[in-house]
């Protein structure tokens, strides 16, 4: 049996941050009766309950900064007035990213808690799909798997960030634009993230000549960089997260070999990768990118960054305000908030029809040019831009792409 969910509150995040485990009561109870109560005008006032389970702990530990940016914005929300008077209740559990604790997080927020949403982090969410589905629960899910954008299979569930195979052909374009007879390479970790990102390199004609994975932990990986340079690979797609991937920008610089770099989307921001690779180790590399990085002062004065920054510093950890990770979750609980304002506060399929029917939406955390609407799999978040590193922060170096051009699987 997996051990009891343990809760935290906004506060335990930041203790969370600097290597604590603060575990405290829930922030609030939804009250005894699971109905909700009701003002004398007859007009709904319970509580909206948004499940979050995350990897608090763990070794992706660092996903605590996204439920941080996510808290923020419901907190925010909160102090303007909720959504129609109603209040945004947020239960925090921590899944130290594994599969049968999620699960069991899931069975807990919507049993105990009564959620109305459920916001789950990573590839390990495709195994708490099937119990939310049952009950029609919508799921947000924080991951770039193929299999989150199946809404035949489980209609309730909606992925926030793009389809990982969309991102592996918007490299094969720039690949196939800028270095045609490439020898490709490819370095992931070792789940379907890394199988997405190479199935779309395939689809848009570039067939990796080396893949290689490793587990998610895995720092040292001077091994399969000198596999990657003896086989001739002079084009790196580099996806390995989370300390591992500056850790490699500094052995490649080390070692000498110096590849045309990709950088995995949401393993290229200056708090987790650039800044501690040094930026003279980065300089040159590329991304297929879709969100802002508040820590690069190309958006010191964007309005959507301001708004982020001014909302985690006052109702979140204030150390996440310039960490690409909680400006994620920020992002994608501005999504959820402006869904359940059009569905009248409501799950179910009002949320998952309120979902599918964005067309147009602004969102402080996707870069300009872009907009939230419904595309390919249902998700919101289906544009890219190549951007590149000039040694000072991310430049454009494509126009949008959009994944209703790319290649369906």
């Amino acid at each position: 049996m997996s051990p009891t969910p343990a809760r935290v509150s906004r506060r335990g995040l930041a203790a969370l941050a600097v290597g604590s485990v603060l575990l405290t009561a829930a922030c609030s109870g939804r009250g005894e009766d699971s109905a909700g109560s009701a003002s004398s005008s007859g007009a709904d006032d319970s509580p909206i309950v948004v499940g979050m389970s995350f990897p608090l702990s763990g070794p992706l530990a660092g996903a605590s900064a996204v439920a941080d940016g996510a808290a923020a914005y419901f907190e925010r929300v909160n102090a303007d007035g909720g959504i129609d008077g109603r209040e945004i209740q947020y239960e925090l559990l921590d899944d130290a990213y594994d599969p049968a604790r999620q699960a069991d997080n899931a069975r807990q927020l919507v049993e105990q808690d009564d959620a109305d949403v459920v916001m789950t982090f990573g590839g390990i969410a495709a195994a708490t799909a099937p119990y939310l589905n049952a009950q029609e629960v919508p799921q947000i899910a924080f991951g770039t798997q193929a299999t989150f954008s199946d809404t035949d299979a489980t209609p309730f569930t909606r992925a926030w960030f793009p389809d990982g195979n969309w991102e592996g052909q918007v490299v094969a374009q720039d690949i196939q634009a800028e270095n045609p007879d490439a020898t490709v390479g490819v370095l992931g970790i070792n789940n379907d993230l890394t199988t997405s990102q190479v199935d779309g390199l395939t689809a848009a004609g570039v067939t990796p000549d080396q893949v290689l994975t490793v587990a998610p932990g895995v720092v040292d990986l001077t091994s399969q960089l000198n596999q990657l340079r003896g086989a001739g690979v002079d084009t790196l797609f580099l996806a390995v997260v989370g300390p591992a991937q500056s850790a490699t920008l500094r052995t490649m610089a080390e070692i000498g070999y110096r590849p045309t770099t990709y950088l995995y989307s949401a393993a290229a921001d200056f708090a987790t990768s650039i800044g501690p690779a040094g930026l003279e180790n980065v300089t040159g590399a590329r991304t297929a990118q879709y969100f802002k990085d508040p820590a690069d002062p190309r958006w010191a004065d964007d309005e959507g960054v301001q708004a982020f920054r001014a909302d985690v510093e006052e109702y979140g950890d204030a150390a996440n305000a310039d960490s690409y990770l909680a400006i994620e979750g920020y992002g994608a609980a501005a999504a959820v908030v402006s869904v359940l304002e059009e569905s009248g506060g409501e799950g179910g399929t009002a949320f998952t029809d309120a979902w599918d029917a964005v067309d147009g939406a602004d969102n402080p955390a996707v870069l300009p040019d872009m907009e939230l609407s419904a595309g390919p799999g249902s998700r919101l978040v289906h544009q890219y831009r190549v951007l590149e590193f000039d040694g000072t922060s991310w430049q454009d170096a494509g126009d949008v792409v959009d994944a209703d051009d790319l290649e369906q699987g």
